[in-house]
């Protein structure tokens, strides 16, 4: 067992192509997944997320400044700023000619040592800056560049191994977060537009006060479970738990889940699918079941009632979240008490959400689920793959297993399993079974 975690930790500084030792690598990861988690406290808009993410590009690289550049038609538009970046917000640069350009045309990182040495870049934007040496990478909402995050220097030579890496797996992180944040922002829009008027949102509240009245009085909440297995061989290692609702309402999941938290019944309603969870037999031989779980939830006594008697060796409990914790050290204390009675802890959506690595640093889980965010095209994407291979590190120096969800492909599953990640979920793998 030691050999193949030395293997795959030396696999993983390969893959990353940067010569740093494991335990560099390990802290420049615990660096990046804590600046992450603060760029995603930063705020709920979209807005407040990419000035953090400036400031904390700036920061983690020790660079002299950092600047977010999005494409508007043949020209880069320095669009957030900090340090010496900050007072050319507005600058444009051309596309054509310039080192911003050619890595998002390329999509991949570059580094320039020297920008009066180096012939790709705008000498000119450059002199006007202020800057000799800096990094530029891709960011990407979903499969899309649509601008690059930037960090300089006034001196030359300034940026090393390390402090490409780290910019690199930020970007990557960040990209996906926000990506996320857009989306919810343009969700909110949309039912902000819907609803109209008070009137129409205080009707649109009371119709969704009946629903759930109607389902949680009826019990027609029913649960589908969804394989987790181990990459290496398919073996099935557990199932997750998944709520399902009445069709006849055309309703998604989160919705019914959005409705209960704007009603003050979320509380309530997950507790309701934690019982039907639990209704069924434990899935057969040793395979767990993996229930979803609020960090409110986690936190209740009514959590004890729900868990009754069950065997707490065959439970996993996925901590999700769609909101920043309030109290770390109750949530912190609360899931070390139920690892110590042998339920096992996961923590969800890790690289997306609002704070999920912050979660992997602080409440020592058993097991880090990798969003579908940064598992969507793996394949294609090296940087994604030299991410997964350093949190893959990660999760073994931490002693937890690195599950990936929304394996949808078999390009995707042969390139997590080269990587090095333990197990997968996703429709390719197969798809959620009622029970």
């Amino acid at each position: 067992m030691q050999l193949l975690v030395e293997k795959r930790r030396r696999r993983a500084a390969q893959d990353a192509g940067t010569g740093l030792s494991d335990a560099e690598a390990l802290s420049l990861l615990t660096r990046v997944v804590e600046a992450q988690g603060a760029i995603m406290a930063s705020g709920p808009g979209p807005s407040d997320v990419l000035a953090a993410l400036t400031l904390h590009a700036q920061e983690l690289t020790g660079a002299g400044g950092a600047v977010l550049e999005i494409r508007d038609g043949d020209a880069m538009v320095y669009w957030f700023a900090s340090g010496m970046a900050e007072a050319q917000l507005g600058l444009r640069i051309p596309v054509a000619g310039s080192l911003s350009g050619l890595s998002m045309e390329r999509g991949c990182l570059l580094r320039c040592d020297d920008s009066e040495q180096d012939a790709r870049v705008d000498r000119d934007a450059c002199r006007r800056v202020g800057l000799r040496s800096m990094v530029v990478v891709p960011l990407q909402f979903g499969d899309q560049p649509v601008g690059v995050l930037k960090v300089a220097s006034r001196e030359p030579h300034c940026f090393g191994p390390a402090e490409t890496l780290a910019l690199e797996h930020l970007a990557t992180l960040a990209g996906a977060s926000l990506h996320r944040a857009v989306e919810a922002s343009r969700r909110e829009a949309e039912v902000a537009a819907g609803a109209g008027n008070r009137a129409d949102r205080d009707s649109g509240d009371e119709a969704a006060r009946r629903r759930l009245t109607r389902l949680l009085r009826d019990g027609r909440l029913r649960v589908a479970r969804q394989p987790i297995v181990r990459m290496t061989d398919g073996t099935v290692v557990g199932w997750e738990a998944l709520a399902r609702f009445p069709e006849e309402y055309g309703l998604p999941t989160d919705t019914w889940f959005r409705d209960a938290a704007r009603c003050g019944r979320s509380v309530e309603l997950e507790l309701a699918a934690l019982r039907a969870a639990l209704a069924d037999p434990l899935p057969a031989g040793d395979a767990y079941l993996s229930l979803n779980v609020s960090p409110e939830v986690a936190c209740s006594d009514a959590l004890d009632q729900v868990l009754g008697d069950v065997d707490p060796a065959r439970i996993v409990l996925e901590i999700t979240e769609h909101t920043a914790v309030e109290d770390y050290p109750r949530l912190a204390a609360r899931l070390s008490a139920l690892q110590a009675r042998g339920f096992r802890i996961a923590v969800d959506d890790t690289g997306a959400g609002f704070s999920s690595l912050r979660h992997v640093l602080t409440l020592a889980p058993d097991i880090i689920k990798l969003d579908m965010s940064l598992v969507r095209g793996v394949d294609l994407r090296p940087r994604l793959q030299s991410l997964i291979a350093a949190l893959c590190t990660f999760a073994e120096g931490t002693q937890a297993t690195l599950v990936a969800e929304g394996v949808e492909t078999d390009a995707e599953s042969r390139t997590l399993r080269r990587i090095g990640v333990a197990c997968g979920q996703g429709y390719f793998i197969g798809a959620p079974q009622l029970t």
